[in-house]
């Protein structure tokens, strides 16, 4: 009984402890999310799914990858080098670590699960470390030395596979870093949220009567306004800026004029008036930029058919309801001839770019 005891432990090494902290560390990260409300992970569940169950591909793929390989040894008397093990001295705990981990905070939508993959890494590490200076070296002697000196422990060393690939991946790292450094504010409100009532907001579908300007109660929910400012309300993205108009089209003026709030885009239509009212907004500005008006337009795509936005123009409400968006090419978005009173929203697209222009559409309802 002792024997196999002893067995048991020779083959499962430091996974048993190292799980418990995984799961204590994991367990405990959800609970203080759950406890404060956040911080969850701007997603829909759908989305959180789908994404678990792609992360899972890789994980499943590399785990059974490692155990067919230790499987060619059957009595577990040499030192596997090669499948997996060519790269990482620990391939299924790598798996757990960078794969699982991150896949599981997405899941749950959690910014503090997901992170927890940093201090988990640190415990894995020390317990890692512990059963190969100890068990594994005493097994193996001289040569797991010399393999510890070839391969790494968990992540595979790069440089020593392919330098190509290496100094790639850390350019997309450097690249990924500094436009999450360059774009933070947006970033944070693009991903970022805090749970009211026990659920995402986001995952609340924006109906007549959860907004503040439906249709059907726009005369109990008058916009609380000052008569002297004109002003764009969107109730369901807490946006309230003020509505400017830009001195002229260069890129200067438009800049000068966004900075300070919402701009009527020169030559649209003014509200209630036959033709696009053409409104543009910020989706994210440099850090240096000083306006408080930075992310205004950032959540621009969460709008969808039915939704509401107000207009406080001239001491005069306006609500337009928004029919549909698309992603055009800068050189797309120009204002048309129409017939009737339309509001067209715009802002640079994807977030952190000039690329494209989001284009948001809806009509007039009050």
């Amino acid at each position: 009984m002792e024997q196999k005891n002893n067995t048991l432990k020779n083959l499962l090494g430091c996974l048993p402890k190292a799980l418990l902290w995984n799961f204590v560390i994991g367990a405990a990260t959800l609970l203080i999310s759950i406890f404060l409300g956040g911080p969850k992970i701007y997603i829909d569940l759908q989305t959180a799914v789908i994404v678990f169950c792609l992360m899972l591909v890789p994980y499943i793929a590399l785990t059974w990858w490692s155990i067919l390989t230790l499987a060619k040894d059957k009595r577990r008397k040499l030192l596997i080098t090669d499948g997996p093990y060519r790269y990482s001295r620990n391939p299924m705990y790598a798996a757990i670590i960078f794969i699982l981990n991150p896949a599981l905070g997405i899941l749950f939508r959690s910014w503090l699960l997901f992170l927890a993959a940093v201090p988990i890494y640190f415990i894995w590490q020390k317990l890692v470390r512990a059963e190969e200076n100890g068990a594994l070296m005493e097994k193996f002697g001289a040569a797991y030395s010399e393999y510890q000196k070839n391969t790494a422990r968990f992540w595979p060393n790069l440089r020593k596979i392919n330098p190509f690939l290496f100094y790639g991946s850390a350019g997309v790292l450097i690249f990924f870093i500094s436009f999450i450094f360059l774009n933070s504010g947006a970033l944070y409100l693009r991903w970022v949220v805090f749970e009211t009532r026990g659920e995402i907001a986001y995952d609340e579908p924006a109906t007549a009567q959860n907004q503040l300007f439906s249709p059907a109660s726009t005369k109990m929910n008058r916009a609380d306004y000052n008569a002297s400012a004109d002003t764009i309300i969107v109730s369901k993205l807490g946006i309230r800026a003020p509505l400017v108009s830009a001195a002229g089209t260069s890129q200067k003026e438009l800049d000068e004029a966004l900075n300070q709030g919402v701009i009527f885009y020169p030559g649209s239509a003014l509200p209630g008036q036959n033709g696009e009212m053409v409104l543009a907004g910020h989706s994210s500005v440099w850090p240096w930029v000083k306006t408080e008006y930075g992310q205004v337009f950032t959540l621009l795509d969460k709008l969808t058919s039915g939704d509401t936005v107000s207009i406080i123009y001239n001491n005069r409400q306006y609500d337009y309801q928004i029919t549909g968006q698309e992603i055009l090419n800068p050189n797309q978005v120009k204002i048309s001839d129409i017939d009737r009173p339309v509001l067209k929203m715009t802002t640079c697209w994807p977030v952190g770019t000039t690329l494209k222009r989001l284009v948001v559409y809806g009509e007039l309802i009050q």
